[in-house]
């Protein structure tokens, strides 16, 4: 499957404006996109997954929004994701 960015990100902002919790949620994320991207329910899986954008790509799409300032996630998932780099960034010996 070729990657439309573009259309990618408007369905991630879709999916925002009609529930924020994808912001914080990635697989919530991912089943809304697949949803907008026509999953079909009366395919195998694997058809469906060779024709959906893949989670790699979607959960990219969504860290650029978010660096971007177009889509917000909460405080306190925010929080997590930091103090979870500062841990990882710790075990790595590099000191904060």
């Amino acid at each position: 499957m070729s990657i439309n960015s573009g259309d990618i990100r408007s369905k991630i902002m879709s999916a925002y404006y009609e529930d924020v919790k994808v912001a914080d949620d990635d697989m919530l994320l991912l089943g809304k996109v697949w949803k907008a991207s026509g999953w079909d329910r009366d395919k195998s899986l694997l058809e469906n997954l060779r024709a959906m954008p893949s989670p790699e790509t979607i959960r990219r799409t969504r860290q650029k929004l978010v660096a971007e300032g177009a889509i917000q996630p909460s405080v306190s998932a925010t929080e997590r994701r930091y103090k979870h780099f500062k841990r990882v960034r710790r075990e790595l010996g590099y000191e904060l």
